[in-house]
Order: structure tokens, then sequence, then C-alpha cells
């Protein structure tokens, strides 16, 4: 499974723009939960090589190593395979900020704070639909007081530019809990739906919630920008072609910092752990460039269903 190097996103589902009926939508919407529904973290069709091959350039920062405090260590040697937790979606939620408090729910106007409304309203997760909400630092499509989310949608491969905060309940009955989703119908014809193609390198730096991602995070972020940019894969906001670093809110697992994603151009992820900035040449040219996992390094990760 070889991943897209950055293709350009297009609207798929824009009921004004692509003049498409409600009725369309709706079967665009099943489509999405039936899509999604036998997705595992097993990668199974993928290539895997045992090892992270070493650097090949020294960018400056390429044998840096984060320093963490003594009652913080890492689990350097442990087994990854399987620490990574079984989810059907993941949403990245464009915060435009990486200072996030110990617990997103916690800022009034995310996403995971609307969830817990919805929650304290007696709407609860189905248990056989596990999901995951992350905030991430890249900029949302609309200003502040527009009072809108902008997310990212795995592994569907969609990006939602506009999300009004009015929306927000159902949305999360219409896309994470499908034993509700039947009370928001029609949700689909008012929101923008984008096919996005373009990868994203996701990197846990969650200082509030724990110092260990907090130091490997930005780092980390640094060093993919320095070996993403040489090799002219990295995101050109003009061109809006290229692959997006960003840094992530809590996924799990700060013993294995660093911590770091990447959502291939298929809608796929895969998750590594205890990465350091010596590994990110051998990430770029493996899983980047070559579309293969490296075992040593892999926790896990979100597959595409048929």
């Amino acid at each position: 499974m070889v991943c897209s190097l950055g293709s350009v996103s297009g609207v798929i589902a824009n009921p004004s723009a692509a003049n498409l009926g409600a009725g369309r939508l709706f079967s665009f919407a099943l489509r999405l939960f039936s899509h999604t529904r036998n997705s595992r973290d097993s990668h199974g069709d993928s290539v895997f090589v045992d090892k992270c091959p070493p650097p090949e350039f020294d960018t400056g920062c390429t044998y840096c190593r984060p320093k963490f405090p003594a009652d913080k260590a890492v689990k350097t040697g442990a087994a990854l395979l399987g620490t990574a937790p079984t989810i059907r979606k993941h949403l990245l939620v464009s915060s435009g900020h990486s200072e996030w408090p110990s617990r997103t729910e916690f800022e009034l106007t995310s996403l995971e704070a609307k969830l817990r409304e919805v929650q304290r309203e007696g709407v609860r997760r189905d248990p056989d639909f596990n999901f995951m909400i992350t905030s991430t630092d890249l900029p949302p499509a609309n200003p502040p007081e527009d009072r809108s989310w902008s997310l990212y949608m795995y592994p569907d491969g969609l990006y939602f530019p506009r999300i009004p905060y009015s929306k927000g309940k159902d949305f999360l009955k219409r896309f994470l809990i499908p034993s509700r989703a039947h009370e928001a119908e029609g949700i689909e014809d008012s929101l923008d739906i984008v096919r996005e193609e373009s990868p994203i390198v996701a990197i846990c730096a969650h200082a509030a919630r724990d110092a260990r991602c907090g130091i490997a995070g930005p780092m980390l972020k640094a060093e993919f920008e320095r070996v993403l940019q040489r090799k002219g894969l990295l995101y050109d906001p003009v061109t809006k072609q290229g692959i997006r670093v960003t840094l992530v809110s809590h996924i799990g697992g700060h013993v294995y910092a660093g911590n770091v994603l990447y959502f291939r151009g298929d809608g796929s992820s895969i998750w590594y752990g205890l990465v350091n900035p010596e590994h990110v040449q051998g990430i770029v040219k493996e899983t980047v460039e070559g579309g293969r996992i490296i075992r040593d390094l892999y926790r896990g990760g979100l597959t595409v269903g048929s």
C-alpha cells in the first residue's frame, strides 16, 4: 500500500457548489459508516521492514536526544505492537495552538467539551464504536469569531472546513455515535465535506498532560520539517501539496514518547512509538516515500475497511 505524496484536496460533498441532492448526501453519509465498520489496526496488506534505517545526513539535530525528567522515563526497548488503542474513527481538530489544558475537554470551545455536554444530556458512546478526538496546532479555516470547528476525519480521509458550534451535537451523533445517527439526519446537507489526500505527520506534544511528549514533540516536529523540506515533500500552503507536520494533544502512551502518527493519503494511519530525531529520516524513507511500516517502532494504527 503506497501512500499518496500530496494530492490536491477536492470537494466531494458541497450541496451548494456541487449541486448534490439531500438523498445523495444521505447515501454518502451512510457509506462513511459502512466504510469504517470493519477497520482494524493490523495493516495486513502492508509491507513491513524490521528496523528503522540509520540517517543519511545530519540536519544539525539529527542526533539530538530529548532529556526527560528522572521520574518520567520512557520504556526504551519495550515491545510496541498492540499498544495503540483500538478505534474506529480518529478526528484531528484544528485548534491553531499547542497550549492545551491537561484535559482538552476543559477548553470550553473544544469539540471534546461539546461531547461532554452531549453525554451529560444522556447520549452515550456506542460501546462497539470507539473513537478519538485529538486537538492539533493546525490553523482552523475560519477565525475564532466564526464560532466553528475545522477538522480531519480518518480513516474516511475527509476534511470538514467549517462545522458551526451550533451543529456540534448533531455532528457528533451523525458521525461518531451510529445508534443515534438517525437523530441528526440531514446535517451533512449543510456541511462542506472535502476529500483530503495530503498526508499528515502528527506528533504528540501535550506538555500539560505529560512532560515526556511535551519535550519530545517539538523536537521531532522540527526534525520532520527539516527532512521533508530537504526532500521537497513538506506541505506548501500555496500549492496545497505536500505533507503537513502538526503537534497534537494526548493520544495515549506517554511512556512511549516520542509518539508519531502518520495519516496516509488513503485515510489509514500508522502509529509509531519511542521515536527519536535519528529515526525521522528512516520514517520518511520507508513509510512516507516507500509505504512500508517499520516493525520495531510500530504501535498499531487505523486501516481503511472495505
